[in-house]
């Protein structure tokens, strides 16, 4: 099983590599989605074959790399990171079908898809610093470069933005990691970059409390959390569909998958110390981020706004320090991914309909495309956690153990989720009904509409079939996830 999670991290790479080389439209698409199935069909059999009742990691493979320095290519995987490999391997296998037509530079947009694929994998298996430090940088170069080339109007200034707010956020996750570094190798006289050895480390309380602050700015920023937030509705306004659906669904959950990896084990007295402080923050976002997309008439910017409020909630679970509210965090990063990936490209399909996302525009779409707007409702459904979806169980979990300890927080982030029902209904209503405020000439113009093609019913099968199910039947999603729980905080 080793091998499976290697060729998970690495096939996509090597097919990015592949495209390039070729330069072949046809090749690019049918490699892209062939090499992006196989890893699903991978990333699958890792789910089914973790062993939840095991303690640890499992799948680890260990190779010495760079000796001296105690650098290996570690990577292994914990209950949290398979659950998050197969929902990224889901989202990319939905990106290359959903880009089955595209005509602008192919070639390049698929190789980059490619090997983002590849940086985000190798970010959730990594188990030395020096490895997820690499693949956690990798990530930026393809993305900088999809929203700068297949972009909407300003799509170079957002690409610099996206670039400069995650990279300065890095510097500090640098510092943080050479904070630790240093300190074990005076205490231990050791070097080395493994997570098992460095989260084992006592750590005096005054590095504690230095050291969580340089690994959460770096976190925050990608989560991000407020005020690091501003970067995140440019990059969504203006990054083509796809990126959008990666951006929101994938790599946004890094900042809150290294909280719990990294911060909670590394860092459990300074995670105490600075609960409060993150619960202000994220309840800020919570409630700031829903009343800012209240206030949109853009689509992506309103689940822009959408997804910094979720991601809130997630923040706020995570150092709620109880089992049911983590264990409803990890649950709401995959939930989370999965709805925000379905509602980006709803909003990608009516651009490319209607070539706007300005909800004044638009209006009485549901006549004239039916399949769409019952895939559009289901994706909405699916972010206002609607019970039967991943979500529900996901906020359910965390307001249930945030409110054992903190019934006041709770109580302000339960406000929060009323007001992402109200603004996702009201962008649905904007858009699909209204019809009697259209004016005749846009209803000729959509009576010529064409619905959902074989591609786009792919997508989105894929993505609300997955949100139903953990929503249906959460009872193996949530044993995996409980591992980490269990690993994080023990019990």
């Amino acid at each position: 099983m080793e091998a499976v999670l290697n060729f998970a991290i690495f096939l996509p790479l090597l097919g990015a590599l592949l495209v390039a080389v070729v330069r072949n439209e046809l090749f690019a698409k049918i490699t892209a989605v062939s090499l992006s199935g196989f890893v699903l069909l991978l990333a699958l059999i890792l789910f089914i074959n973790f062993d939840f009742s095991k303690e640890g990691f499992q799948f680890e493979t260990v190779v010495p790399w760079i000796k001296t320095l105690g650098i290996n290519y570690h990577v292994g995987l914990d209950g949290m990171a398979v659950s998050l490999i197969l929902m990224t391997a889901l989202i990319f296998f939905a990106v290359f079908v959903w880009s089955w037509k595209i005509e602008d530079r192919p070639v390049l947009y698929l190789s980059l898809f490619l090997a983002l694929e590849t940086a985000c994998i190798g970010v959730f298996a990594a188990l030395d610093l020096f490895l997820f430090y690499l693949f956690w940088e990798a990530m930026l170069i393809p993305m900088y470069f999809i929203i700068g080339f297949w972009g909407h109007d300003r799509k170079v200034y957002a690409a610099n933005k996206f670039f400069l707010y995650t990279f300065f956020g890095s510097l500090f996750l640098l510092l943080g990691i050479a904070s630790v570094l240093v300190y074990a190798y005076f205490t231990q006289g050791r070097i080395s970059f493994d997570y098992a050895f460095l989260s084992s480390v006592d750590y005096p309380l005054w590095l504690e409390l230095i050291a969580f602050l340089f690994f959460g700015l770096g976190f925050a920023v990608k989560i991000p959390m407020w005020p690091f937030h501003t970067w995140l509705p440019d990059a969504h306004v203006e990054a083509p569909t796809a990126g959008s659906a990666v951006l929101a669904g994938v790599l946004l959950k890094m900042g809150t998958y290294g909280f719990v990896r990294f911060s909670l084990p590394f860092f459990p007295e300074a995670s105490k110390y600075y609960a409060p402080l993150i619960f202000f923050l994220s309840v800020v976002a919570i409630i700031y981020a829903a009343m800012m997309a209240i206030a949109q008439n853009h689509m992506k910017r309103l689940i822009a706004y959408s997804s910094i409020s979720h991601m809130g909630l997630v923040t706020l679970g995570t150092f709620a320090l109880t089992p049911e509210a983590l264990n409803g965090a990890v649950y709401l990063m995959i939930a989370h991914g999965l709805s925000s990936a379905a509602l980006f490209f709803s909003a990608g399909f009516i651009y490319d309909r209607i070539h706007s996302y300005e909800m004044d525009r638009l209006g009485g779409l549901a006549r004239y495309i039916p399949y769409f707007t019952v895939a559009f409702f289901l994706s909405v459904l699916a972010g206002i956690a609607f019970p039967g979806f991943a979500s529900f169980v996901a906020e359910f979990l965390i307001l249930l153990g945030t409110y054992a300890k903190h019934p006041v927080w709770a109580f302000v982030a339960g406000v929060g989720m009323v007001l992402g029902a109200a603004y996702s209904l009201y962008m649905f209503k904007k858009v699909m009904l209204e019809e009697e405020r259209v004016p005749p000439e846009r209803i000729e113009r959509w009576k010529k509409l064409k619905d959902l093609e074989p591609h786009h019913v792919i997508t989105f099968a894929l993505i609300l079939f997955m949100a139903l199910l953990m929503g249906v039947y959460p009872y193996p999603f949530v044993k995996v996830v409980e591992h980490t729980a269990r690993l994080v905080l023990g019990g």
